[in-house]
């Protein structure tokens, strides 16, 4: 395991080395500068660095993969009970990056955290990072991959599962603030303040303005985005998903799927869909195993992935190698209730973010 103190003591030489793999990547543009000339982060090192655990990077022949979490929860709750294992078992590296608050803050801060694990991680292997991300965990990262050249050279694949990308119909006060917030036991709000995050899942809000404005997938990243009929919070879904990129442009380093269109009968909501759900793992495997988005032929097709069972037997019986390597997080079960971020209205954009909100959008 990779510890925080050798990472505190690595974040010293962080600047130098991105830009000596800068320099011998493939990223786009100008890379041997790009640290320098990037926003700079407001979050201190030692946040930074205790909200990054991974395991031993010892599998070079794969790409590490980053676990991002979403709203409400913390990368030990989301990901130690299925994702961690059963990447670990097929020979994977991996990262979990817990962001502060349970996702209830301003996503351009929470977005500083992507940056750094990114940096960090692809400074340390010299290898190009899989990330995976559901929900907020979707969507957030990329205004970091948006900002940050550093970030968007670290990445080869980036897989989004019930991402609202351009927001969520029910990002409604009213509606996302009762069912979410009675969750962490802070239902008891005055009427019309929320966390900043929810805010920010408005359509209409300024961060999904900037965050699709221009380019929705920037950079050499390949981008897959699953999602399914049947999820309560990122709607819509039909008939042009919210949850997609590049929805109908052809482009060829993006995958939209439906599960559904997969297998019609398959039933997987909002959480199932980033935790358990087989099927969307196996498309998962496929992305970050492979030249290009993820594939549903070539993961199997429809008669092998639809023959999948809804909850991995594996799990439950998880190797022992698999299960000693859970150690990779501590639990955070015992830091209490986050901090609410509560505000009246969206957070204001950060200076360098202003000149990509749309003309249209200003003022709305």
């Amino acid at each position: 395991m990779t510890t925080k103190n050798q990472r505190s003591a690595f974040a010293l030489f962080l600047g130098a080395s991105m830009a000596l793999l800068a320099g011998c990547g493939s990223g786009d543009g100008d890379t041997t500068s790009m640290v320098a000339a990037e926003p700079e982060l407001e979050t201190s090192v030692e946040a930074r660095d205790a909200a990054l655990n991974c395991t031993e990077f010892q599998n070079p022949d794969k790409p590490p993969v980053l676990l991002v979490h979403g709203t409400t929860t913390n990368g030990t709750e989301q990901f130690t009970v299925f994702y961690t294992p059963q990447l670990v078992e097929r020979g994977f590296d991996v990262c979990i990056v817990t962001y502060p608050d349970r996702g209830l803050g301003d996503q351009q801060i929470s977005a500083e955290y992507i940056v750094h694990a990114l940096r960090t991680i692809y400074a340390e292997t010299g290898r190009k990072v899989a990330m995976i991300g559901h929900s907020q965990g979707a969507t957030m990262p990329r205004w970091a991959l948006k900002h940050w050249a550093s970030a968007r050279e670290a990445v080869a694949d980036f897989v989004l599962i019930a991402g609202p990308n351009h927001g969520t119909a029910i990002a409604i006060p009213a509606t996302i603030g009762e069912s979410l917030l009675e969750l962490l036991g802070l239902s008891a709000l005055p009427v019309g303040i929320l966390p900043e995050a929810f805010y920010q899942f408005a359509p209409a809000s300024d961060f999904v303005a900037v965050l699709n404005a221009d380019d929705e997938t920037p950079g050499a990243v390949e981008y897959t985005n699953l999602y399914t009929r049947f999820d309560e919070l990122v709607r819509p879904v039909e008939p042009v998903p919210t949850a997609a990129l590049d929805f109908g442009k052809d482009n060829p380093k993006v995958a939209n799927i439906l599960l559904q269109d997969i297998c019609p009968g398959h039933l997987a909501e909002h959480l199932t869909i980033g935790t358990t759900d087989t099927l969307a793992f196996a498309l998962v495997l496929d992305a970050i195993s492979n030249p290009g988005p993820a594939d549903p032929e070539r993961a199997g097709g429809a008669a092998e992935l639809c023959g999948l069972l809804p909850i991995d037997l594996q799990t439950l019986v998880m190797p022992q190698r698999a299960r000693d390597l859970l150690t990779i997080v501590a639990s955070t079960l015992q830091i209490g209730l986050p901090n609410p971020h509560l505000a009246a209205s969206e957070p204001p954009l950060k200076p360098y973010a202003e000149d990509d909100l749309p003309q249209d959008s200003e003022g709305e």
